[in-house]
């Protein structure tokens, strides 16, 4: 079996971090190009932050009936970077996991599932929801339950390792209890069917992507400082032990 060396970890979280970057991009690009219109006005032009949803930009024709391929391929592609950028990320993670048993359990647990939602989201990708609705929708929701156990078991990693910063499992905890309110939205929520369902789901979704986004980039970029700074900075393996890091 390979071992990744520090270095080789290294520029895998500083992919993880410029694919944040490139991810976001994609999706500007893909809403300044969507076909136009809505589940309610199809004659609506351009994308609408309160009548759209983010799967609309990977449709492959738009709610207007126009072709919406540019859109289609921008998207996809920010998932399946993204996807790729999560895989890379759970990967190595729980090497930095290793002093308690508890530690190294919750990381293990949290990398699987955080690498189940990676998956997801290629999966996501690659059935537009006009196409494959219900394919799509499994994907989402495995997707979010999937990011709901990653976020938990790391959440439990960083509390028993008292060198990671206490900061990240924070961020974890708050991005999940943002995540599990929209699901609990989208089930026991209004009907998608109404303008006014409608518009609390679409605004309440932008509302979990962009915060999940925010998340995703501080912990990407967090693990890469905190690699530099106990491997290729200080050269010394981790402290397990002494006061927690905030």
């Amino acid at each position: 079996m390979r071992v990744i060396s520090d270095r080789q970890k290294a520029q895998i979280l500083k992919f993880c971090v410029a694919s944040f970057a490139v991810y976001a991009l994609c999706n500007l690009g893909a809403m300044l190009l969507y076909g136009g219109g809505t589940s309610s006005d199809p004659s609506a032009r351009g994308y609408t932050f309160s009548q759209n949803f983010f799967s609309d930009l990977g449709m492959v024709r738009a709610y207007s009936g126009q072709p919406n391929t540019s859109s289609l391929l921008l998207f996809a592609s920010a998932l399946l970077l993204m996807g790729m950028a999560l895989i890379s990320f759970f990967a190595i993670m729980p090497g930095y996991f290793t002093g308690s048993r508890l530690a190294r359990t919750a990381s293990r647990v949290g990398s699987f599932a955080g690498v189940v939602a990676g998956l997801c989201c290629a999966g996501i990708a690659a059935t537009p929801w006009d196409l494959f609705l219900s394919a799509h929708l499994k994907f989402v929701y495995v997707l979010s339950a999937s990011f709901l156990c990653s976020m938990l078991g790391y959440f439990v990693a960083i509390l028993a390792n008292r060198d990671y910063p206490n900061r990240h499992a924070i961020l974890f905890a708050v991005y999940a209890v943002i995540l599990g309110a929209y699901v609990g939205l989208m089930l026991l929520g209004p009907d998608i069917h109404t303008r006014e369902g409608l518009t609390l789901l679409a605004a309440g979704q932008k509302v979990v992507i962009y915060a999940g986004m925010l998340c995703w980039f501080l912990q990407f970029l967090g693990a890469y400082r905190y690699h530099l700074r106990h491997y290729l900075w200080d050269h010394r393996p981790l402290a397990q032990d002494g006061p927690p890091r905030f």
